[in-house]
């Protein structure tokens, strides 16, 4: 079974000053069949000084849990555009990041997949946005898809 999970990670609010406040917010807890996550604490992402790039500083964390005698994959997929003052322009890198136990996943390359352990596991998963050009003051609503494939033993 393949499941997908979106979590928002937040608002980003940009002002022309070059300051960056927010939070990851909008995760709605899902029960999957048979993997749940829950726990959702938010983290914080930043321009850094760099007006084309919005990346975590604190990651979010989120907690899973995998019932005995289940396999579950999980998979960071690139964060997508929900909500912004302008649309990300050609040539925009969007990288999801997933980290648990010794796993850093990256949406970027060869590493992104990786199998949960059975039980709880806490994940922290972030973001980066690079444009090739500022981004415009205003709010930006990232989400990064995490997808789930389940097979019972």
């Amino acid at each position: 079974m393949l499941y997908r999970l979106a979590i928002a990670f937040g608002v980003a609010k940009l002002f022309a000053s070059g300051l960056l406040l927010t939070s990851f917010t909008n995760f709605a807890p899902t029960a999957l069949a048979e993997v749940k996550f829950s726990n959702v604490n938010p983290g914080v992402i930043e321009t850094g000084g760099n007006m084309k790039v919005l990346e975590s500083v604190v990651p979010a964390n989120i907690n899973v849990n995998v019932p005995p005698d289940t396999t579950a994959q999980i998979t960071v997929l690139s964060p997508n555009l929900i909500s912004a003052p302008s649309e990300d322009p050609g040539g925009t890198k969007r990288i999801g990041f997933l980290k648990f136990g010794s796993n850093n996943l990256s949406s970027d390359g060869n590493n992104a997949t990786a199998t949960l352990p059975a039980g709880d596991t806490n994940l922290e998963a972030g973001l980066r946005v690079e444009r090739p050009v500022s981004f415009t003051p205003g709010t930006y609503n990232y989400a990064v898809n995490l997808s789930v494939t389940i097979t019972p033993q």
